[in-house]
């Protein structure tokens, strides 16, 4: 067995920088909040379990491509709880990170100063934090924490305007703490920082609200797990470089699958200009259909998300029929029992789309 080659480990963090964007909108009083209690704010004391026992005999690669998983939620099956359980804090980590949103978030300015202190780290990780810079400590015990939740609490559902927290800050600091492992003599510790950088991978896609929320979490165990790897071959520890093989194997069927279903859902190649040279929408039967589909019951709630964004616009812009269905479908949707999704139906009701606002976020061209 060899290591992974470089140019392979370098696509999860190409990746993660290039899905990152910034999503217009405003955070009012949540962010104001924050603000009041940024200070002050320490995450509490937290323990994070050993890895579960596993019998390397009970491992099994997940089969993505067989016909009877095709409708598998887009998470591993593997059980990550082998490799990198999520701490017992009882806090909620996102009070943390929304303090480092790009726009007004109360913390922003210290994570652009913080990139000024990047260091070269290996070729595959880029620039990196020193590993004892002030802000890579502060964020670990953050890390120790069970949940991460922002909507509705801290960030507003506000369809195309949801905000987002800094991904480009937390990719940072989960490339800082694998370099930092990578270059530690004593492998414990080393496996402790590519354990945490995990845990925060879990963390970002643990609400599966937003789909490039749950991109770059999904970079992040990628990238933290290939470290998991290498390391565990240079000890001798074949069982855990199996089990870490067999979780990076499970990354490139999620990240097609989301390819796939936002690819069936999206209205970009159902725009034209008509003979006056007005946009129009023009709906193919199998796109309404999936779309209608994928809302209704995709197994996970960022596709179903995404797809009522695809309704609000369809409510607006489609034909009376398909505008009358796509009313009846959101306002059965806004009753559901998931309150995030319940949310967002209720907000794409409530909010008709204007061709101003596709135009802004890039959905349509401009003239």
């Amino acid at each position: 067995m060899t290591s992974v080659n470089q140019a392979t480990k370098m696509w999860p963090v190409m990746l993660a920088a290039a899905v990152i964007v910034v999503l217009a909108g405003t955070l009012g009083a949540r962010l104001i909040g924050l603000e009041s209690a940024a200070p002050n704010l320490r995450a509490p004391a937290a323990t994070v379990p050993e890895p579960a026992v596993f019998d390397v005999t009970e491992l099994a690669v997940p089969c993505w491509t067989c016909p009877e998983n095709r409708n598998w939620a887009l998470r591993f099956q593997t059980n990550l709880d082998l490799l990198a359980p999520l701490g017992n804090g009882t806090a909620n980590a996102a009070e943390w990170f929304a303090l480092f949103e790009k726009r007004v978030g109360p913390r922003a300015d210290e994570a652009v100063a913080a990139q000024k202190r990047g260091i070269e780290g290996p070729e595959w990780l880029g620039t990196v934090l020193p590993p004892d810079d002030p802000l890579l400590l502060e964020a670990e015990p953050w890390c120790d924490q069970a949940t991460m939740s922002f909507y509705p609490d801290i960030f507003p559902l506000d369809g195309y305007s949801t905000r987002i927290t800094n991904l480009l800050f937390a990719i940072k600091l989960v490339r800082s703490w694998v370099a930092r492992g990578v270059a530690a003599e004593d492998g414990d510790v080393a496996l402790a920082d590519f354990c945490r950088a995990i845990r925060l991978g879990r963390l970002l896609r643990q609400e599966d609200t937003v789909v490039i929320s749950d991109l770059v979490g999904l970079a992040c165990i990628h990238i933290a797990t290939r470290a998991v790897y290498d390391r565990a071959l240079a000890d001798g520890d074949l069982e855990l470089a199996l089990l870490a093989s067999i979780v990076i194997g499970e990354v490139a069927p999620q990240r097609l699958g989301t390819k796939q279903h936002l690819t069936s859902t999206d209205l970009i190649d159902s725009f034209f200009r008509d003979d006056r040279g007005e946009i129009v929408l023009r709906l193919k039967s199998d796109k309404f259909d999936a779309i209608v589909e994928t809302a209704e019951s995709a197994p996970d709630r960022r596709m179903r998300c995404e797809a009522i964004i695809g309704l609000n616009i369809i409510l607006r812009l489609g034909t009376p029929e398909e505008s009358e269905r796509a009313s009846e479908v959101l306002t059965e949707i806004a009753g559901d029992a998931d309150p995030k999704v319940a949310d967002g139906a209720r907000w794409s009701l409530e909010n008709p789309i204007d061709m101003e606002v596709l135009e802004r976020v890039g959905i349509v061209n401009a003239k």
